[in-house]
């Protein structure tokens, strides 16, 4: 701990705040040895009065799925009890403790943040993980998740990283462990040594470890001063590294052989599990007792309860790849031996023991990657795929397997990896399905890529390679269709234009990708009257109680896209809501990417603008944390859309073009329309009518389903204002023709909208009303609004009726202002001024100061919502939420939560 003083105060800081009754998250950045571990050690010594828990991550461990968050969760695991119900059954099937359909892997991190707050409820928290960058991909998810979500909830938690890597802890605060400084090098390394040391070999010592603290004391004990003097002015190098782990078996040789083979079993172990290792150790033969005191003794091991841990990470792998490959594998037979019910445990030792290969282990490596991924350890299953596929002999067979663990590479958002796989894989393929589907997962991990026109074309390959198998060929032309959707219109009707086999015996329902399918060919092709009937059909078979999950992701994507289309509000929020729950179970990153960026575009439509930017902002943090690269291109999709609403203009204007200028380059003609559509929205209500009627033009022009609907609208309003009626008649038509149709509330209030804004006299006052009167049926708030200040702008300037026009621009005003539309709020103040009536500005005193995070816990307390539901709804603890309704009732001044209803904003 020499000169550590930043690091000191930082832990210092942060162990005060939680004493406070706050909470509190540092990550320690360094390469191996600088003394990270020492750092935490000292946090832990600060920590008097805390429930302590810390682990250490084990490379070895890295595919166990939520096996560093189990152990983390050891000490507190009898309080499992007090959780929801739901949050108890998801972490009880995470961790193995019961079994179940695979749990929602942010439900766990709820889970697992409710227990931590539970336990800090008596006595603070501090946790510790140590070496977090060798943690599973699940447990990282689940920490990086819980430390982002902490507040109020008396929970310290420290990490140590790894300077590369580790996704997971981005963005946290962080502080760089870095080697000492000369002076204080040059005190370590003269401690360890114990002797005076000549200035050469302290400079030469310091410039080989580049001041490490672990080298440095490594060095200075194994060295005399006279050997180091020798060394300071010979060519090579001070050992370290490799020679420095030999060194670690130096310790380890000395020692008895049953203590030896013991220390090689605990190396092997995935679990950190003692019970288990001493089961091992019985089954060799070995005094368990006298290995354990012996190798305690030695200072190379410690026991933390059940939990058997080397002192640093080095004496591990130094003891594992040390030991010769027989004895390395007579250590795994042992373990597999001794796991008993953990089955991916197990199936892990049994193929680590493996001399040579083995179809019927690799069989069962196969199935105990079935049985993970149906408890969304995905990333587990696809390590044991990939060693299923090493221990297959026949290379047909191991062909086969390969697209099994491509796809699973997919599902766990490596695609670069997925498609490598799937290529080597297709060349000694026979079966043409099995070919068929090597291709299709090819053509997906590209559309992951960013490589939308590639995917198309490949997809389209893979519907080809399958003419004896209609169903995948549909879901594979379908997903071509999706990947064309982001390409352009073009790619689009000349993939619509290509037939495939009824996958469905006659007489029989269809299936949802079949209809989906149906309804985009129909729409390229022939128009969007015919692809109304499919489309329509399609939603109520993805909206069926008994969906399969396989269906869901193939299809929920495009089928948000034709609710949408066709203007079904209803459908896109079932939809998108489905989707997002299923991606969550299943731990399917790219596609949970793709379902969170639809539903923010929902939640926008429908008035509620802090809930997409939540959803955008998950959908950023997730990126981070999974290292996706391609599907990079949706974080801009929707990036103007919020600034639009918001009327923050320069902002959306910025990411707008950034949008189409980077789709264009792209090739994602697709993606670029729809930064069109916001274009002409923001430039509609900043008056700029003919750039607002060019870029919905040209959206509407390439008639991409739900991009060409959305901004239909958006052009005849520009066309009407900046005088081109004739144009504006001809865009009603269509719309006219479409929204008959589709026939829903949002289409037809849309309809009468834009009829009004054609129509004179009673004609237009009609159509107005009938606007209203269909939009208040419908989810669609933003729309609903926006009828209102036309109407009320009608009635002031061509009708001359002022109070009339107040009504509904109040109306208007209120409703933008309460979902935070400002740039409309602002529009409908500026009428309401020239009506005579100054709007109610939205001031910090009429906010009432509260912070977005307390207005979303006041509402939902407001409306009947326990702490404990409140905290489940946004992904905090109860504690939390304590804290920010105490604060609530300080600024409003009430003592109940009876008088929120009469205080909040908006609300009567």
């Amino acid at each position: 701990m020499l000169d550590r003083g930043a690091e000191r105060a930082a832990i210092d800081e942060l162990l005060d705040a939680v004493r406070r009754g706050l909470s509190g998250v540092l990550v320690l950045r360094g390469g191996p040895g600088v003394g990270k571990t020492a750092v935490a050690g000292y946090a832990i010594g600060a920590a008097p009065g805390f429930q302590v828990s810390s682990i250490t991550g084990v490379e070895s461990e890295i595919n166990l799925a939520y096996g560093a968050v189990h152990q983390l969760l050891v000490p507190f695991l009898p309080l499992i009890g007090d959780l929801p119900g739901p949050q108890r059954q998801a972490i009880g099937v995470a961790f193995g403790l019961e079994a179940g359909p695979p749990p929602e892997a942010f439900l766990v991190g709820l889970a697992c943040l409710t227990l931590f707050a539970r336990a800090a409820a008596d006595q603070p928290v501090l946790c510790v993980v140590d070496d977090a960058h060798w943690t599973d991909a699940e447990s990282a998810l689940v920490l990086g998740f819980v430390a982002r979500r902490l507040y109020a909830d008396r929970v310290g938690v420290i990490v140590t990283v790894r300077t590369a890597g580790s996704p997971a802890f981005e963005q946290l605060p962080a502080i760089e462990v870095g080697g000492l400084p000369d002076e204080a090098a040059a005190d370590l390394l003269g401690s360890a040594v114990g002797t005076p040391l000549d200035p050469a070999a302290v400079d030469r010592v310091l410039a080989d470890t580049e001041r490490n603290p672990l080298a440095l004391v490594e060095v200075g004990s194994h060295f005399t001063a006279g050997e180091l003097a020798e060394r300071a002015y010979l060519l090579e190098p001070i050992p370290v590294g490799q020679r420095l782990m030999d060194r670690y078996l130096r310790r380890v040789r000395g020692l008895p052989a049953d203590a030896q083979e013991f220390l090689l079993l605990a190396a092997a172990d995935v679990s950190g599990d003692l019970p288990m290792v001493r089961r091992a150790a019985a089954g060799a033969g070995i005094d368990a007792d006298a290995a354990e005191r012996a190798a305690e003794s030695a200072g190379l091991i410690e026991f933390s309860g059940s939990i058997l841990r080397f002192r640093h990470p080095l004496m591990r792998a130094a003891l594992y790849h040390g030991a010769a490959d027989a004895d390395r594998r007579r250590a795994h037979h042992r373990l597999g031996q001794a796991a008993g019910s953990d089955d991916e445990g197990r199936m892990w030792h049994r193929a680590a023991a493996a001399a040579g290969l083995d179809e019927s282990l690799a069989a069962d490596l196969q199935a105990a990657a079935e049985r993970a991924c149906d408890r969304g350890a995905c990333t587990s299953a696809a390590g044991l795929l990939r060693r299923s596929v090493a221990l297959t002999p026949d290379d047909g067979r191991r062909a086969l397997r390969e697209v099994d663990l491509a796809r699973a590479e997919l599902v766990v958002s490596r695609p670069g990896t997925a498609q490598a796989v799937a290529s080597d894989a297709l060349p000694r393929l026979s079966d043409g399905g099995a070919r068929g589907r090597a291709k299709g997962i090819n053509g997906l991990a590209l559309f992951a890529q960013g490589r939308d026109a590639e995917a198309a074309d490949a997809l389209v390959d893979a519907a080809a390679t399958l003419p004896d198998d209609p169903q995948p060929a549909t879901e594979a032309l379908l997903s071509a269709l999706r990947a064309a959707a982001w390409a352009g219109p073009a790619k689009m009707r000349k993939i619509a234009s290509i037939a495939v086999p009824s996958a469905h015996p006659a007489g029989s329902v269809p299936r949802a990708s079949e209809l989906l399918l149906a309804g985009y060919q129909a729409r390229y092709t022939e128009g969007y009257d015919a692809a109304a009937a499919p489309l329509r059909a399609a939603l109520l078979a993805l909206r069926a109680d008994d969906l399969d999950a396989h269906t869901g992701l193939r299809c929920f994507g495009p089928g948000a896209a034709a609710a949408g289309s066709l203007w079904d509000d209803q459908a896109l929020l079932d939809i998108t809501d489905r989707w997002l729950r299923l991606t969550r179970r299943l731990g399917a990153l790219t596609e949970l990417l793709f379902a969170l960026d639809f539903r923010g575009m929902a939640d926008s439509l429908t008035g509620h603008l802090g809930l997409a930017s939540d959803r955008w902002a998950e959908m950023r943090e997730l990126m981070a944390v999974g290292q996706i690269s391609g599907t990079l291109r949706i974080a801009s999709r929707f990036a103007g859309l919020l600034p639009a609403l918001r009327g923050t203009t320069a902002q959306s204007d910025a990411a707008v073009q950034t949008q189409i200028r980077e789709a264009t380059i792209r090739g994602q003609d697709g993606a670029a329309d729809y930064g069109r559509y916001i274009a002409a929205m923001a430039d509609l209500r900043a008056g700029r009518f003919e750039t607002a009627f060019d870029a919905a033009s040209h959206v509407v022009r390439h008639g991409l389903a739900f991009s060409a609907e959305q901004a239909l609208p958006e052009l005849i309003e520009a066309a009407v204002r900046g005088g081109h009626r004739d144009k504006a008649a001809s865009a009603f038509a269509d719309l006219a023709d479409r929204t008959s149709a589709a026939g829903t509330p949002w289409a037809l209030g849309l309809r009468a909208r834009c009829h009004a804004l054609l129509a004179g006299g009673n004609a237009a006052e009609d159509a107005y009303a009938e606007a209203i009167s269909q939009l208040k049926r419908s989810h669609a708030a933003v729309d609903l609004a926006r009828a209102h200040l036309l109407y009320g702008q009608w009635l002031r300037r061509t009708k001359r009726r002022r109070t009339d026009a107040r009504q509904h621009l109040r109306t208007a005003h209120n409703m933008f202002q309460n979902m935070s539309a400002d740039g409309f709020a602002g529009q409908a103040a500026s009428e309401l001024r020239a009506s005579g009536e100054r709007a109610r500005s939205r001031t910090p005193e009429t906010e009432l100061d509260l912070t977005p995070q307390e207005t979303r816990v006041a509402t939902l307390a407001a409306d009947g919502a326990t702490n404990t539901e409140i905290a489940a709804q946004l992904f905090i603890s109860p504690g939390t939420v304590e804290y920010h309704m105490t604060k609530v009732f300080r600024k409003l001044g009430i003592t109940s939560r009876t008088q929120l209803s009469s205080q909040l904003p908006g609300r009567d």
